[in-house]
């Protein structure tokens, strides 16, 4: 004797389907997932320059300078810069951190868009730890990085320049750096 499922078990199973099927299919745009929902909308902690950890950029640089990081603009936008002393064989430079923020995340993309350098072809390593709307890669030279990030209404970016050559040990060291403060500055923002 064969049962036959009731007429709400396939609805709900034909149902259950659709839904999978309407999810695989967005699952497949070209368009990434937002980071964080679309009704977010971030503001940037106004001791941002403060609460960023240079040390995160020792491996690249060997020192902070012991004067404090320099907020060299304030609200809504935000640039911060920290220098770094050279030594052991390593070039001193600068961590610079600009964040912008925008009304919306479409201005946001916009502006993104607008900015965009030529990238590296090759995320920096350690760079799939950022998960953001959208991440640019530049090595602008052997002694100068950038990372840039899209995350709802800002745009983060990072950069980490040496203004005299930097070892064949040192230069490697730059990227990474520079996402590792990058994932940091954008925690900053997130949880204010």
């Amino acid at each position: 004797m064969m049962i036959l499922p009731s007429r709400a078990a396939l609805v709900a199973a034909m149902s259950a389907m659709a839904s999978v099927l309407l999810l695989t299919g967005c699952a497949s745009n070209d368009e990434p997932a937002p980071a964080v929902p679309a009704s977010v909308i971030h503001t940037v902690p106004t001791d941002l320059c403060d609460r960023i950890d240079y040390t995160i950029a020792n491996p690249a640089f060997r020192e902070a300078m012991p004067i404090p990081p320099k907020d060299l603009d304030r609200g809504p936008d935000f640039r911060c810069a920290q220098g770094f002393f050279g030594g052991d064989g390593y070039a001193g430079g600068f961590v610079t951190a600009r964040v912008q923020t925008f009304g919306s995340r479409d201005e946001a993309r916009t502006g993104f868009e607008r900015s965009a350098p030529a990238s590296t072809a090759q995320p920096f390593e350690g760079g799939s730890d950022i998960v953001a709307d959208a991440v640019r890669y530049q090595n602008v030279s052997e002694e100068d990085t950038k990372v840039e990030v899209l995350d709802a209404n800002v745009i983060v970016e990072v950069r980490l320049t040496a203004p005299n050559p930097v070892s064949d040990e040192q230069a490697p060291q730059l990227p990474p750096a520079s996402v590792k403060i990058a994932i940091q500055t954008l925690e900053l923002i997130r949880s204010s």
